[in-house]
């Protein structure tokens, strides 16, 4: 064989290991970036504290079927429209376990929730630890899910626009630690909190009250780390400012008087939740995790004062 030839073997096989390792490398990173977070059916106890907003009725259903107990914070746990979609909810799930015997279900638990008045979170601290097993210590997780936005220009918005924005966004941050916080200890929870990232025109105050936040989370993560307590932020880039704090929305499925309307929780995308996931049970977390949320969204769609009903052919029907 002539050098040059062996010369040019020699190169184009150099060149085509170098192709298969970064298409091997490129096969590892993404099923790496792309995995799935297996929770077990008993991955304990997590606290959403509102559940008032479509984001924290996504994220509780989600969780709760996964296998977790999610403590569903409301203003009203009782009469509200949350608190109702949730009871079709869990009505519609434990149907569903009569015919799927390997379906696994977590549990809701409405727990009266406000992260403006600190003697309401004591007593809802109080309840959830009156619902732990005794083999728990604590709760795995905070999510804070609460808040408030007002859009507009600096020299249009009223002072309290200001005001409850950030008696909601910051000081609701520090008395859900401050309320919450006996219980992440014993497990060495964490705490999730929606931080900054979403941007436009007429936010000014809002994006100070998240940036706000974001310093908040990295002061008390400083302070929570000898008991080895978690605080975790969550980018929202890519997700409007009004859709984090949105109501359920209500929509039609038929003109036909007598059928219950439906209600989306539509805010999140499955792969934005499993990001949620990853905050919620990677053995040692990120400070912080972008949801980058793409354009097909998740949809969760939840009945509302409805009784769900098995039919012959094993589908659900809705009685009023």
């Amino acid at each position: 064989m002539e050098v040059h030839t062996a010369l040019v073997l020699t190169v184009q096989l150099i060149a085509l290991f170098s192709i298969a390792g970064a298409l091997l490398l490129y096969l590892l990173c993404k099923v790496k970036g792309s995995r799935n977070v297996t929770l077990d059916p008993r991955c304990g106890s997590i606290l959403i504290t509102s559940a008032d907003t479509a984001l924290g009725l996504q994220l509780s259903t989600y969780l709760a079927s996964k296998g977790c107990r999610v403590f569903a914070g409301m203003k009203d746990p009782v009469d509200s429209l949350p608190a109702k979609l949730l009871k079709g909810w869990m009505k519609a799930r434990e149907n569903a376990l009569d015919l799927e015997s390997e379906c696994v279900i977590g549990t809701i638990v409405p727990l009266k929730v406000d992260v403006t008045k600190e003697d309401v979170i004591r007593e809802a601290a109080e309840k959830m630890g009156a619902h732990l097993n005794a083999s728990e210590r604590g709760i795995l997780a905070v999510v804070n899910t609460a808040g408030s936005i007002f859009r507009g220009r600096m020299d249009s918005q009223e002072l309290h626009e200001w005001e409850c924005m950030f008696k909601h966004n910051v000081l609701g941050c520090l008395r859900v630690a401050r309320g919450f916080i006996g219980l992440l200890r014993p497990t060495r929870g964490r705490f999730i909190f929606l931080g900054s990232g979403s941007t436009g025109d007429g936010l000014l105050a809002y994006t100070a009250s998240k940036n706000a936040v974001e310093g908040t989370a990295c002061a008390l993560r400083d302070e929570l780390k000898p008991y080895g307590v978690s605080v975790v932020t969550l980018d929202t880039t890519g997700v409007a400012a009004e859709t984090l704090y949105k109501s359920p929305i209500p929509f039609t499925i038929s003109d036909i008087e007598g059928i219950p309307t439906q209600y989306s929780a539509e805010v999140l995308t499955h792969s934005s939740l499993q990001v949620i996931e990853r905050a919620l049970f990677d053995p040692r977390p990120y400070d912080s995790y972008s949801l980058s949320v793409p354009q097909n969204k998740f949809i969760c769609n939840l009945p509302c004062r409805s009784e769900f009903v098995r039919s012959r052919n094993h589908s659900f029907i809705q009685k009023v």
